[in-house]
């Protein structure tokens, strides 16, 4: 037969170790607290302490990157010029008249009893690189002259096929005749038909870049 346990403390006594052991409770739940909340704040504070070291890091980085680019401004600056003058360069040899191969094409398309006896040529101003204003067009909106043929052939229909030649050549445009006179004739000579014919350069498509010309007349 089991035996009942007895408290033989008084009621004050029993009451006192009652409140005694809630007392140790409560204070054993606050350094459990206490101890949790220290060990966040040492966890909290290293990761801190990892996050300033980054951020130091990340500004040295940035710095370094900085004094890097500062050193290589100059070299960026050098680089935008040589880019600028060579599409320069570019645009202006676009922009060239290619007196060379217009020549050509007019020696090819001469007729075989045209003589010429002069070839005036003149690049118009809006056809330069430059920053210079545009030429003024002749009257009636047509293009100023810039090529001037005076020669010399027998009747004024191998003046008006020359004119015709001309026309089909594709640096060239508003061809006019400006005066085709017939000589006297002799008995012993063939009469000459002096002409005179102006053509105009077929203009570009885009203006010459704005750069101040070197040479003058292409």
């Amino acid at each position: 037969m089991a035996m009942k346990r007895m408290n033989l403390l008084p009621p004050e006594e029993r009451a006192k170790a009652r409140r005694e052991r809630g007392l140790m409770w409560v204070i054993i739940v606050l350094v459990a607290i206490i101890a949790v909340l220290g060990i966040v704040y040492l966890w909290q504070n290293s990761q801190v302490g990892d996050k300033e070291d980054q951020v130091a890091q990340l500004e040295a980085d940035i710095a370094a990157v900085q004094a890097q680019s500062a050193a290589l401004q100059q070299y960026a600056v050098l680089q935008t010029k040589r880019t600028d003058m060579t599409m320069t360069a570019k645009a202006i040899d676009a922009a060239r008249v290619p007196w060379s191969t217009i020549f050509e094409e007019i020696s090819l398309v001469i007729p075989e009893n045209v003589r010429l006896q002069s070839l005036t040529c003149a690049v118009p101003v809006n056809m330069l690189p430059g920053p210079v204003a545009a030429a003024p067009e002749a009257v009636g909106g047509e293009l100023a002259a810039d090529i001037t043929f005076t020669g010399q052939t027998y009747e004024h229909k191998d003046v008006a096929e020359f004119m015709t030649r001309l026309g089909l050549l594709p640096h060239l445009t508003n061809v006019q005749l400006t005066s085709s006179t017939k000589a006297a004739t002799t008995d012993t000579t063939a009469s000459l038909t002096t002409f005179t014919v102006t053509a105009s350069l077929r203009r570009y498509m885009l203006a010459p870049p704005t750069t101040t010309p070197s040479g003058g007349a292409q």
